[in-house]
This record gives structure tokens, sequence and C-alpha cells, in this order.
């Protein structure tokens, strides 16, 4: 629905695209399940199967903010209303020929944000307006918290660049992917460093697995699929809540636009760690759909833009979520995009 106007900027855009000898693809956005209390979690961001050759350095920064209302009532009585902005900056290195491994810093802020009066604004035009934003004033902290009984499971206040819990990751490439699906596997392990009382850090270690897979498929167009699987450790919070397994599944296909630009589309599915609790906000997961642009403005230098969409309720999902990320290779022998003629 709010994806209308972008969906339409972007057909236009590629209504009119120059050919071009040659195809920049960038690969997906970094995106992941941006639900605040799931930013506690490891979960591994989307990425390309591509690793960076033997001594290759890489940097990234990414920030997305997350549009979030949501209020409960019953056992467990919930008030979410706020955007979090959770900045990540990230380092790969090439330690071996198809070997990355990498660091990642996340810092989470929350605040009253600047997203509301866009969100109304399209959600008046396609006549399908959330009940829960006439509670709140527009681009205000309205609260954060989850409470059952007498127990506040979750509890936060307005933060400013707070850091998150980091983690490291290793990356093996398993199939170059010349004539068939280039494939990966990855590991990571997220450290507690975040304050888990402010609900930016989980208290405890995580541990995920996962494979990567490109593909392309014509001569503009490139697919992309993440399948991750996330062991987080608990119990946590003062309420004790057990853990399962967090299921991931990301799928992107860019086609280029022009010499250096593309387009994304990004589809993905999350579940959610604690069951039991007696409340979607917690126990439910969340389906997404996203449109953005690539812009490989050199081989070593690319910007991403990705605006999220969820397709689950908004409960236990980022109502809306915009997502910037910048992504540079220091050595000028190793190149951020695949360039294909």
């Amino acid at each position: 629905m709010r994806l209308g106007v972008l969906a339409w900027a972007l057909s236009c855009w590629a209504a009119v695209a120059l050919a071009a000898d040659e195809y920049a693809f960038l690969g997906p956005a970094p995106a992941r399940n941006f639900a605040p209390i799931q930013l506690i979690f490891l979960n591994l961001p989307f990425e390309r199967a591509a690793t960076l050759r033997a001594g290759g350095i890489g940097l990234r920064v990414d920030s997305a903010e997350a549009n979030v209302i949501a209020t409960t009532q019953g056992p467990t009585e919930s008030v979410l209303k706020f955007e979090t902005n959770r900045t990540v900056v990230g380092a790969r290195y090439g330690i071996a020929e198809h070997w990355e491994v990498g660091l990642d810093l996340p810092f989470i802020s929350r605040f009253g944000g600047f997203l509301d009066p866009f969100i109304d604004e399209i959600e008046y035009i396609f006549n399908a307006g959330n009940p829960e934003r006439d509670y709140f004033h527009n681009n205000t902290f309205g609260g954060f918290s989850v409470v059952r009984g007498t127990t506040a499971l979750f509890s936060g206040h307005k933060e400013t660049l707070e850091l998150g819990d980091l983690w490291v990751s290793v990356k093996r490439s398993v199939a170059t992917g010349d004539t068939t699906p280039r494939v990966a596997l990855r590991a990571a392990v997220k450290a507690p460093t975040g304050d888990a009382d402010e609900v930016v850090g989980s208290g405890k270690p995580d541990f995920g697995f996962g494979v990567l897979a490109e593909h392309r498929l014509l001569r503009r167009m490139m697919l992309y699929l993440d399948l991750s699987i996330v062991y987080p450790v608990g119990p946590i919070t003062p309420a004790r809540l057990t853990l399962d397994p967090i299921l991931s599944e990301s799928f992107a296909a860019e086609f280029a636009l022009t010499s250096g630009v593309s387009a994304v589309l990004h589809q993905a599915v999350y579940t959610s760690p604690m069951h039991g609790t007696g409340t979607a906000l917690l126990n439910n997961g969340v389906a997404e759909l996203g449109l953005g642009l690539n812009w490989a403005c050199t081989p070593s230098l690319g910007l991403q833009l990705l605006a999220i969409d969820n397709v689950s309720g908004v409960e236990s999902a980022s109502d809306f979520t915009v997502l910037l990320a910048a992504k540079w290779i220091v050595n000028r022998e190793s190149s951020l995009v695949d360039r294909d003629s």
C-alpha cells in the first residue's frame, strides 16, 4: 500500500532507463528484523554470497529508521510508540581466498521520530489507516513498556546512540557461481555488550548460522537468497523467558536500470524466539516487503536505499522502515560490485 508511490517511481525510472553495455550489481541492502524488541537478538543481515579477495578490506555504515506503534491489553499490557534508529558501523576483511571475517557495532536510538506525517498521508491515500495512531500525537515518544501482571518484561526510555550487542562473523564461499549459483556459508557470534535493562541488548550471547546464494538470471537481473538460523541464549528478562531458535528467510531481485543504478525488490520472513507469552507482540513472526534503489557510484563505493513495509500485523513488526547503507572497499584491487558485460 504505502509502497505504491515508490513502486510507481521505480516503474517510471525503469521505463526511461538508458541501455548500457555493462551493469553493476551491488546486492541486497543489509535488512533484518527491525522490530524494536527483536533488535536485542542476533539476526544475520541480508548480504551477498560473494567474499572479499584475500587482503581486501571493506567498510560499511547502515542506518535504519523504524516507526513503531503497538498497544495491547489483557494479561500482557504494552505500549510501544516511538521511532528506533539502528546505525551499524561494520568492517570486513578477506583473510584468505574465499574467506572473510567481519565485525559489526550497532548503535540504537529511540525518540519521537519524523515519519508519522508521511505514514498518515500514505494510509489516508490508500484508505488503510491504523486507529492506534489516533491515540498519540505525531512524532512523539509515547512509551515503551511490556508488562505481564506485576512483572515488567521490557521497559525502555528515550535513548541516544546506545551501544547494542556487537557481533563477529565469518563467511566462506563454497561455490564460485561462474555458470551455477554462487553459494556461501556464514556463522556469527553476538556478545552481550548492550544494556539489557534499557532493551538495547539481551544480556546473553547468541550464535547464528546461514546459507547465502546469488544467481544471474537475466542480463539485467540478479537474484539473492538468505536462509539463517540463530540460537539465542536464555532465559531473559525478570520473567525468565525461554527462547526458541530464530529462523529467517530473505529474497531479493535486483534489476539494472542503468550501468550503475538498479532497482531492488525485497521480501523476508522472520520468526520470534519468544513463545508462550500470551501476546502476538512477542510471539508472532514478521513478514515484510520492500522496494529500493542501489547506486554503484564507483567500483569501490556503493549506496543503497530500501523502504520496508510489514505485511503482517503491526503488533509484532515495525510499521514502516527506511534503510540507508553505504559500502566502501578500501583496497583498489578489490571491487564492491560484479560488473558483467
